[in-house]
């Protein structure tokens, strides 16, 4: 539930616009309705307001209101210098969800590759990737059965991608699949910065039996360009305890299975 609070409708609209900002950042979300009668404004003020804040890049506007801007990037290598240590120990936590003898599919986010290099030797797993590092890793860690999904690889991602990777995937049946993501929010879903990374996603999502997301607490509450699929048809989501007590009460009564660490 978002922050209810009565303000001076006097203000001017770039305080008033910074004040709106926070709130998103503080809440994930704002909606126009109940910002207008926070502000003392009309809703055509506020809609005005938030086209400037997302003119200006800060934020995503959405129909009724807006959400936090994903700060997502498509290169790997940036990604992997982001929040590394929460991702090690929301791969870690992930572990308990696999079971000896599963077939895995790794897509190609740096969450994965933390995972990767955690996975359990001895459980006779088989692990399945676009991935080049995310194949390196899981050879690396010992695991004797490993397919590499082929295509041309994209550059920034580092990962294949294309009709050649998506064929291949069709032809799959994981048990588990873990499932990157740039944004993710209870209406707009999980989404990706990246068009073809969006298809391979939604390809792996429909081939496996279960799916699974690893989310840092940034990216709760934001929306990138592509959807891979609604919040709803995640079975579970591990995310970080760091998020606004909010955040996580909404997401905690979504029918999804959450897991805070």
């Amino acid at each position: 539930m978002e922050t209810s609070i009565l303000l001076d409708a006097g203000l001017i609209p770039a305080e008033r616009q910074r004040l709106l900002l926070q709130r998103i950042e503080q809440d994930g979300r704002i909606a126009s309705v109940q910002a207008a009668l926070d502000f003392a404004v009309s809703e055509d003020t506020i809609r005005r307001d938030l086209k400037e804040l997302a003119d200006a890049g800060l934020i995503e506007r959405v129909h009724g209101g807006a959400l936090r801007k994903s700060r997502a990037s498509h290169r790997f290598d940036r990604r992997l210098i982001s929040n590394e240590a929460q991702k090690k120990q929301l791969a870690a936590y992930a572990l308990r969800f696999v079971e000896p003898g599963m077939v895995v599919l790794l897509d190609q986010s740096t969450s994965n590759l933390m995972l990767a290099r955690q996975l359990p030797v001895e459980a006779g797993l088989t692990v399945i990737t676009p991935s080049p590092d995310i194949a390196v890793a899981a050879l690396d860690r010992g695991i004797g059965k490993l397919v590499l999904i082929g295509g041309q690889v994209d550059t920034q991602s580092r990962s294949a991608s294309g009709a050649g990777a998506l064929e291949q995937v069709a032809y799959l049946k994981p048990d588990l699949c873990f499932l990157g993501a740039c944004a993710v929010d209870l209406i707009e879903g999980v989404t990706v910065v990246d068009h073809d990374d969006a298809h391979l996603k939604r390809a792996m999502v429909a081939a496996s039996r279960s799916t699974m997301a690893l989310v840092t607490a940034e990216k709760l509450d934001t929306r990138s360009t592509y959807q891979v699929m609604p919040f709803a048809r995640l079975d579970r989501m591990v995310t970080e305890n760091a998020s606004s007590n909010t955040i996580l009460q909404r997401y905690s009564e979504s029918g999804v299975e959450i897991h805070l660490v």
